[in-house]
C-alpha cells in the first residue's frame, strides 16, 4: 500500500452508518458475512457487501482462516499499525532527507550576504499579523543566527510547533545549531515534566536553559542584532531591526538572564525546594504591594488554584487571618531586616 492508496481509503465507520452497525455486529459474534448481516441488520445485500468491503480495506475485519465468506473484527489499533507501519520507515528517511536539505540550503547563507549586490534592506519594523506568515518568520530569523539566540518564553508558547525529536527541542527557535540556543523559563518550569525533558535534551545538544522567579515574556532575541516581538494580545507578531531598540530589549534579556539559575532538566528535592522559596518569595512580595491574586498568578505562570493554596499556606504560616494581617507580618519582617543591614 502506498500513500496514494490511503488517500483514497473509505471513511472510518462513525455511528448510524452500515459500516458501524456492521463493525459492531462482527465485534458481538464469532464471525459474520453478507447473509448475517442483512438477516440480523435488517440491511440490504449491498450495504452489507459495500461495509464489508470497506472494513476490509481499513483492515477492521478479516477472512477466517482458512474461509473464503466469513469474517472476524480485528482491534483498530491493529488495523492502523497494518495500514500505517509500511509507511514508517519511508516517513523517516524522508525528513532526515528534509532536515539535510534545510541544512544544506542554510549552510549557503554566508554566501549569499557576502556575494549579493544592492540587497534591500528589511525595514526597523515590520509587523506581521498572519499566523503562518509569522511562523515563517520565526524559523527564517533564527536560521540566520550566527552568535546566540535568546529566548524568554512563559508556560504558554503561542507560536509553539509540534515535538519532532529529530529536529530536538524547541524546533522554530533552535535554528540550524541547538547550541546557540539560550531559553529562560519561569521557575515553576522545574516542575514541568515536558519541560524538564527539553531542558535536558537541549542541554545535551549544547543548548542552554534558565529558570527565573518571575514569569518571562515571550521575547526572542538574535545576535543582538535582531529582535522579535509579539503583537499585542493577538497572533501577530514584529519584528525590530533598529539597532538602538534591539540593544535595550537585548539587555533587558541577558540582564534577566545573568539573575537567572541554570537547569539542565534534571528534577531533585533540593533544586525543588528552592524553587518553591523563590516562587513563596515573589508571593510575598508582591502580597506587599497588593497585587491580586489572578495577577500573582500570571506573572508566576503559575494556575490561579496553586497561587491560591500557596497564599493561604503563606497565611497560615504567618499565623494571618486576612491578607491585610499578612501583609502586616511580612510590612514588619521588611522594617526590621532592613533595620538589620543598616546596623
Amino acid at each position: 500500500m502506498t500513500i496514494d492508496d490511503i488517500s483514497v481509503l473509505p471513511d472510518v465507520p462513525q455511528a448510524g452508518t452500515a459500516a458501524s452497525e456492521v463493525y459492531t455486529f462482527a465485534l458481538r459474534s464469532d464471525w459474520v458475512d453478507i447473509h448475517r448481516c442483512v438477516r440480523d441488520l435488517g440491511i440490504s445485500e449491498a450495504e452489507a457487501a459495500e461495509a464489508i468491503e470497506d472494513l476490509v480495506r481499513l483492515r477492521l475485519l478479516h477472512l477466517v482462516h482458512g474461509c473464503t465468506y466469513a469474517y472476524v473484527a480485528v482491534n483498530p489499533l491493529t488495523a492502523s499499525l497494518q495500514l500505517l507501519a509500511v509507511h514508517d520507515e519511508a516517513l523517516q528517511q524522508r525528513r532526515h532527507e528534509l532536515e539535510r536539505l534545510r541544512q544544506q540550503m542554510h549552510s549557503l547563507l554566508p554566501l549569499y550576504r557576502a556575494n549579493l549586490v544592492d540587497e534591500a534592506r528589511p525595514p526597523h519594523v515590520q509587523r506581521v499579523e498572519d499566523p503562518s506568515a509569522a511562523g515563517g518568520i520565526l524559523s527564517t530569523v533564527t536560521a540566520e543566527a550566527e552568535r546566540e539566540i535568546l529566548l524568554s518564553l512563559p508556560a504558554e508558547d503561542p507560536w509553539e510547533e509540534p515535538a519532532d525529536p529529530d529536529r530536538g527541542p524547541w524546533p522554530r527557535y533552535a535554528g540550524t545549531r541547538p547550541g546557540l540556543l539560550r531559553v529562560l523559563l519561569p521557575e515553576a518550569a522545574r516542575f514541568d515534566v515536558r519541560m524538564r525533558e527539553r531542558a535536558e535534551a537541549l542541554y545535551a545538544r549544547g543548548g542552554e536553559v534558565r529558570t527565573a522567579a518571575a514569569s518571562p515574556t515571550w521575547l526572542l532575541v538574535v545576535d543582538a542584532e535582531v529582535a522579535v516581538v509579539p503583537v499585542g494580545e493577538g497572533p501577530g507578531l514584529s519584528v525590530v531591526r533598529e539597532p538602538s531598540v534591539v540593544a535595550a530589549l537585548w539587555r533587558t534579556l541577558d540582564g534577566a538572564w545573568g539573575e537567572a539559575r541554570p537547569f539542565d532538566g534534571r528534577y531533585d528535592h533540593d533544586s525543588a525546594r528552592s524553587a518553591s522559596a523563590l516562587i513563596d518569595g515573589s508571593i510575598e512580595r508582591m502580597l506587599l504591594n497588593g497585587l491580586e491574586d489572578k495577577v500573582i498568578a500570571r506573572r508566576l505562570d503559575i494556575s490561579l488554584r496553586t497561587c491560591q493554596r500557596r497564599i493561604a499556606d503563606l497565611l497560615d504560616a504567618l499565623g494571618a487571618r486576612t491578607r491585610l494581617q499578612a501583609g502586616y507580618v511580612l510590612g514588619r519582617r521588611a522594617r526590621t531586616a532592613e533595620r538589620r543591614v543598616a546596623a
